[in-house]
């Protein structure tokens, strides 16, 4: 049914959750879980005069974050499941997070993504986008998405 399941993370309560879910999909139908986060870099969101600025320190906090998320993710999973820890780095600034997530789904040849949404409406969703939406959109498999309680 579901062998390969790619779940995105953020460390959000929401993606913990999500995680969870897709750990017992992972232990009912005997798949492998891939986890990712998404380390989208600073450089997309420089104007152009600010040529002078050095990004660097700000793409080695997002580095760390994500290293951050994925320990978490790992604690969480524990032995559950048979699972990679992979951190995706998002340079291209004409690929969203959604795209980047059904290109890493792509690779490797998941049957299913898994990730949280929070559910947003109104004018909170227009101001702040979903990555879920996108990834409704874009993606050429099933997604679970998996909203807070």
């Amino acid at each position: 049914m579901y062998e390969r399941i790619l779940v995105a993370v953020d460390g959000s309560p929401v993606s913990d959750r999500a995680l969870g879910e897709a750990v017992k999909l992972a232990q009912l139908t005997g798949g492998e879980l891939r986890v990712i986060t998404i380390v989208d870099s600073p450089l997309r969101h420089l104007p152009d005069y600010a040529v002078y600025y050095n990004p660097e320190p700000l793409r080695e906090a997002a580095l760390k974050a994500a290293d951050d998320v994925l320990a978490k993710a790992r604690e969480l999973v524990g032995d559950k499941a048979k699972t990679k820890f992979d951190r995706v780095c998002q340079e291209r600034a004409s690929e969203e997070i959604a795209e980047r997530i059904e290109t890493e789904a792509e690779e490797c040849k998941a049957d299913l993504i898994v990730m949280g949404t929070h559910g947003r409406r109104g004018v909170r969703r227009l101001m702040l986008g979903s990555v879920a939406e996108g990834l409704l959109r874009v993606s050429n498999r099933p997604v679970l998405l998996v909203r807070d309680k």
